[in-house]
């Protein structure tokens, strides 16, 4: 069998027929090559049990189960991305093969005629087959990665966060939902890169963008606009409920501590915009609101939050 970077093969057999698991379980005993560990489930709980206790490497699932049937349980183990399957079947036919590929299944044997050889090539073909998958899925998630994030902070990048705010456009028109936006600037920022140095400024940007991503809601929206700009998109929160999450942002970073390549410790202050979103307002126009504030924000001596004049301000809580 090929290597696939684990010495212990852990398979999981899964049939009601005993008979039927004997003569797998024959097959696979004398296969050579690997240390291999065989696991043996009958029905729905010994099934589930065997899945929720750790690590399996490969599952052969007949086809015809009592409760829940030997397609259910593929499509729900190639879902979680649990384990390659094979699946096995008595009837053997085309449209059941092609049915259990289609639903995830890695590879697909009749128990009609079947081999040690036939067992062995089709496992072999299997777990080769589930190393290129996971590979082309790790690919597929990096691209999307670098396509998405920002390198340096890993908050969403310039593109992905208006897409994002997009998206939370349509959906606030279609609910009727409140949202807010604030646009934070470091403030001086010029000042660190010059004072300190390029790869201090970096290290500045990644520690504000830490401690923007420690101190929102998960469903909160957080990404670099650009240079020592951010965007936090507030879904389902009012300018009330905006303001006090933008002021404790400010003040956790005033009081968080900053240093150089020799350890020496500064501060850093931030300014912030704030707009709600109005309706039929687009990302532009919240945007420019939200950057108009911050203007404002700067203008009136930095290191606070101001909200745009055009956002209606509801009672403060």
């Amino acid at each position: 069998m090929p290597e696939t970077g684990q010495s212990l093969l852990k398979i999981l057999i899964c049939d009601d027929d005993p008979a039927d698991r004997k003569l797998v379980r024959t097959y696979l005993q004398r296969m050579t090559g690997r240390e291999i560990v065989l696991l043996e489930a009958g029905y729905t709980e010994e099934i589930q049990n065997a899945l929720d206790r750790g690590r399996i490497d490969l599952v052969l699932m007949d086809n015809q189960m009592p409760e829940k049937s030997g397609m259910d349980w593929l499509q729900e183990i190639a879902k979680r991305q649990l384990a390659p399957v094979i699946m096995l079947t008595g009837s053997g036919t085309e449209e059941v093969a092609v049915q259990a590929i289609q639903e995830g299944a890695v590879g697909y044997l009749s128990k009609n005629n079947l081999s040690q050889e036939k067992l062995v090539n089709t496992i072999d073909a299997a777990l080769d087959k589930w190393t290129r998958l996971q590979q082309a899925m790790a690919t597929k998630e990096k691209l999307e990665r670098l396509a998405n994030f920002d390198s340096l902070t890993g908050l969403y990048n310039r593109q992905a966060i208006l897409g994002k705010l997009r998206e939370l456009i349509n959906r606030a028109k279609r609910y009727n939902e409140d949202f807010s936006l604030s646009m934070l600037d470091i403030d001086h920022f010029k000042r660190v890169n010059d004072r300190y140095g390029h790869l201090t400024g970096d290290e500045v940007l990644e520690k504000i963008a830490a401690l923007i991503r420690r101190n929102i809601r998960d469903t909160d929206i957080a990404g670099r606009y650009g240079g020592e700009e951010f965007i936090i998109i507030l879904p389902q929160a009012n300018l009330s409920s905006a303001l006090v999450v933008a002021e404790r942002i400010r003040n956790i970073i005033e009081n968080a501590e900053m240093k150089d390549s020799v350890g020496n410790v500064f501060a850093i202050t931030v300014s912030q915009g704030l707009s709600g979103w109005e309706r039929d307002e687009d990302a532009y126009s919240l945007i420019s609101r939200a950057d108009e504030a911050l203007y404002k924000a700067k203008a009136n001596g930095r290191n606070r939050v101001e909200i745009s004049p055009g956002s209606r301000l509801k009672a403060r809580i």
